[in-house]
């Protein structure tokens, strides 16, 4: 099979990555997690760990699993309430996801952050230090926000308000070459897809602009994010000379050809 130069130079350049998996992802929209989907997830990460790449984990989806665990049928509108539920989804998401890995013999360690970490330099680099360990010692770091403390709707200074800005700052701050976020879409495309037959997705994109910005909708009933928050973490990362791929989730071997340089999804990167 001949390989290119642009996939080489690819799968050179994302040695250290980091993949973003969205709530919609792992949970469907009746609430039911996605068992195979993080099965296919973590047979996939660990293939790439065990290929010599250097994998990071960021993951939404506490409280969507923990509404399955407490029977509820949509997420609480009261602070309190989602509190409770990041505390109890969190401890299931890792369980499922340590169930999931030791299938495949790998190792995963939590890591929770605040938005107040990225601004105490000692805090960042006692983080940084640890996920540098974990790295060193072939376990994948799993990275979530601390949403029982980081209610941002009672203070600003501790929440990122979506997992896809904290997914770009810890792609910047961990030296990542680039950022492979799962989302429940394709791609990027021109118009809502879902009501726009006329739409087109878009392979790549060079440069964030107000227009693409306008025609992002779309948000999960059970997540925060949404196209605007994913663009938004592309335009960071593009200013720190990374990158960031947007692929579908329901499939998550397809990682394996994106570092490969197939062209799958919409990429973001600077010229």
């Amino acid at each position: 099979m001949h390989v290119s130069s642009e996939q080489n130079n690819r799968a050179k350049s994302w040695q250290r990555l980091v993949i973003k998996v969205g709530t919609s992802t792992i949970v469907d929209t009746a609430g039911e997690i996605k068992y195979p989907v993080i099965n296919r997830l973590s047979q996939t990460l660990t293939q790439l760990q065990k290929n010599g790449y250097e994998v990071i984990l960021v993951t939404s989806g506490a409280i969507g699993v923990a509404l399955q665990q407490m029977n509820l049928t949509k997420r609480p509108t009261d602070i309190p309430a989602q509190q409770a539920l990041a505390a109890i989804g969190q401890s299931y998401l890792m369980a499922i996801y340590n169930q999931s890995f030791a299938f495949y013999q790998q190792h995963v360690g939590q890591v929770l952050l605040t938005y107040d970490v990225f601004n105490n330099k000692q805090m960042l680099q006692h983080t940084i230090n640890a996920i540098e360990a974990m790295v060193s010692q072939q376990v994948i770091p799993i990275i979530n926000e601390n949403d029982v403390i980081a209610v941002d709707e009672l203070d600003h200074q501790h929440s990122f308000g979506d997992n896809d800005r904290l997914a770009a700052i810890v792609t910047h701050e961990t030296n990542a070459a680039g950022l492979i976020v799962l989302s429940d879409i394709d791609a990027l495309y021109t118009a809502n897809p879902h009501v726009d037959d006329k739409a087109v997705a878009i392979p790549l994109v060079t440069e964030i602009t107000q227009q693409l910005l306008d025609g992002a909708v779309g948000s999960s009933n059970l997540g925060t994010g949404g196209m605007a928050t994913k663009l938004y973490a592309a335009e960071y990362l593009m200013s720190n000379n990374r990158q960031m791929v947007l692929i579908n989730g329901k499939n998550p071997a397809i990682i394996l050809d994106v570092v490969n340089g197939k062209k799958i999804g919409t990429l973001f990167k600077g010229v």
